[in-house]
């Protein structure tokens, strides 16, 4: 009961200065975890396009489409063969190269695999869709 006393007993200045203290570190804390949410775990979401490498190149390629405009920054399930291997990367048909935090133990080339991914994008040089965190998926 003291301590509810004591604040009846504070100057009316330190009591404003104490609930804008309080009020800013609400707000500031409130920045911080709407700021800094946890990572999506690309594996566990659902798709918004599954299909082959060819199919997904295509719809990028098209200059009359919306250039794959629903797939950006969504996650894919893509089928295809395995064209190259490299150190932590995996095309399929020359269409979809897939990035691994470490390359998937088994997978050789001429493989067919499906590669579940968040798609970030088309190369216009080399002529591919890219994805990252990428898994393989039976």
């Amino acid at each position: 009961m003291g301590g509810v006393y004591y604040l009846y007993t504070i100057h009316p200045v330190m009591k404003k200065m104490l609930i804008v203290v309080l009020l800013v570190a609400l707000v500031g804390s409130g920045l911080y975890f709407y700021s800094y949410k946890d990572h999506r775990d690309i594996a566990s979401e659902d798709a918004v396009f599954t299909g082959s490498a060819i199919a997904l190149k295509e719809s990028f390629s098209q200059p009359t489409s919306s250039s794959g405009d629903g797939v950006l920054n969504h996650t894919v399930v893509v089928t295809g063969i395995v064209s190259s291997l490299e150190t932590n990367t995996i095309t399929l048909n020359d269409a979809l190269v897939a990035q691994f935090e470490q390359l998937p133990a088994g997978v050789q080339q001429n493989d067919m695999i499906s590669v579940k991914g968040r798609c970030i994008g088309y190369d216009d040089l080399f002529l591919v869709v890219l994805i990252d965190q990428s898994t393989i998926v039976d």
